[in-house]
């Protein structure tokens, strides 16, 4: 489950092409959970690389060149037929072939870090998705590495470089428990969306949405102060998260302006993302 951080951090990503990178706040030390042991091995195989970004980006542009992947940031190599015959799926026509090369080359023997972040770069809606036999199996993404890959990652070097971050791999509800909360110390919570359909949701339902919120609750009775991001309503498919709709009225609600793209033709879906405190 994404990131559960606590100790006056927030949340971490530098996997987005907008570049969502949020550890920018002064604190003494940052520690991050997640359920996902590969989403833990990319942050600490990033965490390595900032203490040597230049050695980093030309080991992956030169891996780029090897598989012959659009690279945007750099140059233009999609043809403008393709653009042309493809307005809104260019990208996934182009690097269709050379994708399915590097995921097979990945899962031989699965321990190429730097491969994984290309898939995840790459690939559709750039989440991590595995199948039983352990494989990597997500098919290509509408994507590029652009130069808001770039600034993501510049931007994320610069801030673990200079600051203390512990990575762990536990459930959340063991996470949160185990910690001694101090009266500065803050979680940041982004559970799976109950309402939307992704390799996130997989392990969450309704229970679960609930049995977070009453845990949400419990900290908010014992003074420690979180926040949670969350996707309310999409509006485009007629779902609504009733749940917890109804529970964050008691709580601060800040709107989020946020956006989701189709793949199938990249139109916007309007939907209602929000971010409750309970300060």
């Amino acid at each position: 489950m994404p990131y559960f951080p606590t100790q006056i951090n927030t949340y971490v990503e530098p996997f987005v092409g907008g570049g969502s990178v949020f550890l920018n706040v002064n604190a003494q030390k940052f520690v991050l959970n997640d359920i996902d042991k590969n989403m833990i091995k990319l942050h600490n195989y990033l965490c390595t690389c900032s203490s040597c970004p230049d050695i980093f980006f030309e080991q992956i542009t030169n891996r780029i060149l090897e598989l012959g992947l659009s690279r945007s940031f750099m140059e233009d190599v999609v043809p403008s037929d393709l653009k042309s015959e493809y307005p809104k799926t260019y990208y996934a026509k182009y690097n269709k072939e050379n994708y399915a090369r590097l995921r097979d080359e990945y899962n031989k023997n699965k321990e190429n870090v730097l491969d994984l972040y290309l898939l995840l770069i790459y690939g559709f809606n750039r989440i991590l998705r595995f199948n039983s036999k352990g494989d990597f199996n997500l098919p290509v993404g509408n994507v590029d590495f652009n130069k808001n890959v770039v600034n993501a990652l510049e931007t994320y070097f610069k801030n673990v470089c200079s600051k203390t971050i512990h990575f762990f791999n536990f459930d959340y509800k063991e996470f949160v428990n185990i910690l001694t909360y101090k009266g500065n110390d803050f979680i940041y919570l982004d559970p799976p969306y109950l309402i939307t359909f992704s390799e996130y949701n997989k392990l969450w339902n309704e229970d679960k949405e609930r049995e977070l919120l009453e845990l949400l609750d419990e900290l908010a009775h014992n003074k420690v102060k979180w926040a949670i991001s969350n996707l309310v309503a999409d509006y485009n498919k007629g779902t609504h998260n009733e749940i917890f709709d109804n529970w964050m009225q008691k709580y601060n609600v800040h709107e989020i302006n946020s956006y989701y793209i189709s793949f199938n033709n990249n139109k916007v879906r309007p939907t209602r993302e929000v971010l409750v405190t309970n300060y």
